[in-house]
């Protein structure tokens, strides 16, 4: 039996209304939440900074975002020790950062390449510099050394100005007295060294201005000697090499940093220490000289010590990885572009 014309009129307004009021439902129905995935982040300067408010900043989080970003991971941060992160991935963390190599530890699943060249860092003993402290340093055997050497050559100078001076040059005649005449010309001879000129003492002879103009030119190479020694003196010229500052001393390490015994095999002594606190306790009460530590971390941690960079240099810090893949992928990217190197470099510059 076919169904009358009247009914199916009917039907088709109630079937479009169904429709309908079905698509408004599904509209607003609230979208699957997608779940944030956890990064393990511990606070490093000035890699990894955390704000009084708990926002995170710094070189390797901007790395972390943007490679994020493009990869379209979507991720919270979440604060954690730094001897934790590499529990943290196995533990399902997406990523750990920044993630330092460790000695005697296996490898994260996956890590990004290096984002940073440090170099090894030398903690020291409390400073108590500024100027009496520089002073200290100056007022020495080998200061002495210097003035006695200066004071010949002043001397020499001096007598041989005055001998070709004598007999035309009232100034250098003195009545005939050979110590005063002497005396002047060490007088002259330290004044023209020292690019004064007072003017008091002038020689008048061919001869005399001759020793003059010779004098002149060696004192300002004198000058730039005796500056130079000077300056090593108060230890501003200190040498930068690892080998040099740890000869003959006793060096603390920390078990698992980069920094290990083949670093400072020319060290006296090695001793390690579980943790930086503990090197740094040895360091205060005096059982070892130095502890060597990463630049850039030892900086962070190590409090009212002096820190010095020296010309050794590691491959460290990355960000480790749960797996390999599109993330990894975009953060080797970013890594090896120029952009990044720069960043890299006016940090490295700035400490």
């Amino acid at each position: 039996m076919r169904p009358r014309v009247a009914d199916m009129t009917i039907l088709r307004p109630l079937l479009a209304l169904s429709v309908v009021c079905l698509t408004g439902f599904a509209q607003m129905m609230p979208a699957p939440v997608r779940a944030q995935s956890a990064v393990a982040i511990a606070e490093l300067p000035p890699y990894t900074v955390q704000s009084p408010r708990g926002d995170w900043h710094g070189p390797a989080v901007d790395l972390f975002r943007a490679a994020a970003d493009r990869s379209g991971e979507d991720f919270t941060f979440v604060r954690t020790d730094s001897d934790d992160l590499r529990g943290a991935l196995d533990g399902g963390a997406l990523a750990a950062l920044p993630l330092m190599p460790e000695a005697g530890r296996s490898p994260a699943p996956a890590r990004s390449l290096p984002f940073h060249t440090d170099a090894v860092g030398l903690i020291g003993r409390q400073q108590h510099g500024g100027f009496l402290s520089s002073m200290s340093q100056l007022f020495n055997l080998g200061f002495l050394r210097v003035v006695l050497v200066l004071s010949a050559i002043l001397l020499i100078v001096g007598t041989v100005i005055w001998a070709v001076e004598r007999r035309n040059n009232e100034d250098f005649k003195q009545d005939g007295s050979k110590v005063k005449g002497i005396g002047n010309g060490f007088w002259w001879a330290g004044v023209t060294a020292t690019t004064i000129g007072y003017g008091d003492l002038v020689p008048r002879t061919i001869m005399g201005r001759t020793v003059a103009m010779v004098w002149m030119l060696f004192s300002m190479a004198l000058t730039a000697i005796l500056t130079a020694y000077l300056v090593s003196l108060t230890g501003g010229g200190a040498s930068t090499s690892l080998a040099d500052n740890i000869e003959g001393k006793r060096i603390g390490i920390v078990a698992g940093s980069p920094v290990g015994r083949a670093q400072t095999d020319a060290a006296d002594t090695t001793l390690e220490f579980s943790a930086l606190s503990a090197a740094l306790t040895a360091l205060e009460q005096e059982e070892v000289d130095l502890v060597a530590y990463p630049y850039e971390a030892a900086k962070a941690a190590a409090g009212g010590h002096g820190v010095a960079r020296t010309d050794a240099t590691m491959i460290l810090p990355a960000i480790g990885l749960a797996e390999d893949g599109a993330l990894r992928a975009e953060l080797d990217r970013i890594i090896l572009s120029p952009a990044w190197q720069r960043r890299m470099s006016r940090v490295t510059q700035s400490n």
